[in-house]
């Protein structure tokens, strides 16, 4: 009966991993640059801060029907990476509206590995369909599903 219990946690574990595993995105923008989407959060408020993040630390806050849709990005920096000027990021929701962030891309290959949270100024309630970095596009629909 133990076993057989613990084996049912296993598999639990396993699959709540595999779950885990699924519903982030992953992309390569530029050759040698990794992005994988960690969360996708809604707010009232947001951190203005460039990516990677560095000393700016100005909040902003949404008016009235509004709401800021947070997309948090690990980034992961390979040796082959070339650095070159990068556009900011833009989201589409489900009916193919683009937003725009405030957040700019900033010496992103002075860190090996970092994490990056983009605020977009959306209508509430509004789903987000996909992330664009550069020439990629991450998948945001299993983060806004929940």
């Amino acid at each position: 009966m133990a076993k057989r219990l613990l084996a049912g946690f296993c598999l639990s574990g396993l699959l709540a991993v595999s779950a885990a595993g699924q519903a982030a995105s992953h992309a390569q923008p530029l050759p040698g640059l990794d992005a994988t989407v960690t969360r996708v959060e809604h707010a009232a408020t947001a951190s203005l801060r460039d990516c990677p993040p560095g000393t700016n630390t100005i909040t902003a806050v949404t008016k009235p029907g509004e709401q800021f849709a947070l997309v948090t990005v690990a980034f992961k920096v390979s040796a082959t990476f070339k650095a070159s000027p990068m556009k900011r990021s833009t989201v589409t929701d489900a009916t193919d509206k683009k937003y725009n962030t405030p957040s700019t891309f900033v010496d992103v290959g002075s860190v090996p590995e970092y994490s990056c949270t983009f605020p977009f100024r959306v209508p509430d309630g509004t789903k987000l369909k996909s992330l664009q970095i550069e020439s990629s596009s991450l998948d945001l629909s299993s983060f806004e599903a929940k």
